[in-house]
């Protein structure tokens, strides 16, 4: 599956150095990064319990360290989560809070972006979509969508060839039928992919979706992989996948592929962690 989609996000926060080389404070029994530390403060928008506080907390630790951020420690304080990390956080900041919405959702039809009548869409438009097909612009930002329904989406970044636009039918799986992600280099060559393994509900449901649709003629037999709104893959499947694991690959870099990795697998992490930015 390809997946050359860029996670962005405006937030922004002051990063703030710890302590300066050599501290006390920065001692610890394990051989020390002798960088200085930055730390980055994070709030909710609404109260959690000493549980919930202490479940994010180690989330926030664990994705920045699958971020390849050096040494994490997350302490709390009233409600504040702050991350000290062994030198520069950098443009990390927003991956360390971002939860990306990734759903698996059958592909109904497809068409090139711009496509005229005398150029239909393969498949068949739902007759509710059908207006709407016809006028989706993929310069648009992608909008929010009730997963229950069928919708509309494009490509997350043009290809060659162009973008296309698709129809997809309701979601089949979502971010939380997740158990684990990771990223890792294809042994074949193609590049950077991220590995998924799914729980034991989201087992069942992609075994059944992938043999519903593999008997189907194309593009119906097409799974597309949406992400934030966007498509970033649509392979064919040929049969029913039942390990209980898939693989996203596409044409992003190291960083980029642990990145996403990072966020997929810690999806326990408060949809409302914001970076504190100090008053100047």
């Amino acid at each position: 599956m390809r997946h050359p989609r860029r996670t962005t996000g405006g937030a922004t926060a002051a990063l703030l150095l710890a302590c300066a080389l050599g501290a006390a404070a920065c001692a610890s029994g394990a051989p020390a990064d002798t960088r200085p530390r930055t730390v980055a403060a994070f709030t909710t928008d609404q109260p959690l319990n000493a549980d919930a506080l202490g479940r994010a907390a180690e989330q926030l630790r664990r994705r920045a360290e699958l971020l390849g951020l050096a040494d994490p420690k997350v302490t709390t304080d009233g409600g504040v989560l702050s991350l000290s990390v062994a030198g520069p956080i950098g443009d990390r900041l927003t991956a360390l809070t971002h939860r990306p919405a990734l759903e698996f959702r059958p592909v109904l039809a497809a068409a090139a972006d711009g496509a005229t009548p005398a150029a239909p869409a393969a498949g068949l438009v739902p007759a509710p979509l059908q207006d709407r097909f016809a006028a989706l612009d993929c310069a648009a930002a992608p909008a929010a969508a009730d997963p229950g329904e069928q919708v509309l989406a494009c490509d997350s970044t043009p290809q060659p060839q162009g973008r296309s636009k698709f129809a997809l039918g309701p979601v089949a799986l979502r971010g939380p039928d997740i158990t684990d992600s990771s990223a890792a280099l294809d042994p074949n060559g193609s590049g950077w992919q991220v590995r998924l393994n799914f729980t034991p509900a989201g087992t069942t449901a992609f075994a059944d979706l992938t043999g519903r649709i593999a008997v189907l003629d194309s593009p119906a037999n097409q799974l597309a992989v949406v992400l934030d709104g966007a498509v970033v893959s649509h392979p064919a499947v040929q049969q029913a996948i039942t390990g209980g694991s898939a693989v996203i690959t596409g044409s992003f870099d190291a960083d980029e592929a642990k990145q996403l990795a990072a966020q997929l697998a810690t999806p326990a992490l408060p949809a409302d962690l914001h970076p504190v930015t100090p008053a100047p």
